[in-house]
């Protein structure tokens, strides 16, 4: 029995040990510009600290009203991805951006030099416009003033090269300084978080402690 124990946790900890292995958690920051106004609705850059590269953050507008009429555009993306929190001190619009609003799932991607390698997988993002005046009427002021996006990465594993090879992990990166720009213009943006790439976990057989008992019989 006692020999059965100590294997046990032997086996526990081997199992730890190697979910647990190479995990990196890289902090990380990112500039550049986009706009949801603009077709492609796309954003990139490159990175400020953290990683070397270029990175892309892309949403599927193909529902959307084209750019060229920025009114139809704007009034769609109001009407169908915000909702208005009306808590005391803390009033707002949330529009949220996820496969359950778009055709598919935004999709981001760092192409890096260092560490080198492409990671890359699903994102969702989060706006929150403050409604300063507390009136639950959007100003103009309240539109076009820098407002708080937060993004949630997912990597996907199939999509990794070099340093990220069979990686999985997740992440989340945000701005103050989103804009909605009308007429369509490019937002400068800066964004800073991190991202936690790690081994994906082994498959492991399922059986019963009656099987690993017998193994020490």
């Amino acid at each position: 029995m006692k020999k059965l124990a100590i294997s046990a946790v032997i086996l526990v900890c081997v199992l730890f040990v190697a979910q647990t292995a190479a995990a990196t958690d890289y902090s990380i920051g990112l500039m550049g510009s986009g706009s949801l106004m603009m077709n492609g609705a796309m954003y990139g850059g490159s990175f400020m600290f953290g990683m070397t590269g270029a990175w892309t953050i892309d949403v599927d507008d193909s529902l959307w009203p084209d750019a060229s009429d920025s009114t139809a555009r704007w009034n769609y993306l109001w009407t169908n991805y915000f909702t208005y929190d009306d808590t005391a001190g803390a009033k707002a619009w949330w529009g949220l951006f996820d496969g359950t609003t778009l055709p598919t799932v935004p999709w981001f991607e760092f192409v890096t030099t260092s560490p080198g390698g492409t990671v890359a997988g699903d994102c969702t993002f989060r706006i929150m416009i403050r409604d300063w005046n507390g009136d639950g009427l959007l100003s103009q002021s309240e539109k076009h003033k820098d407002s708080q996006i937060v993004y949630t990465l997912s990597i996907n594993p199939d999509l990794g090269t070099d340093a990220f090879v069979d990686m999985c992990g997740h992440g989340s990166i945000s701005s103050g300084n989103f804009k909605f720009v009308n007429p369509p213009q490019m937002n400068i943006i800066q964004l800073v978080g991190h991202l936690d790439v790690q081994e994906c976990p082994s498959p492991v057989e399922d059986t019963t402690w009656g099987t690993i008992k017998a193994l020490y019989q």
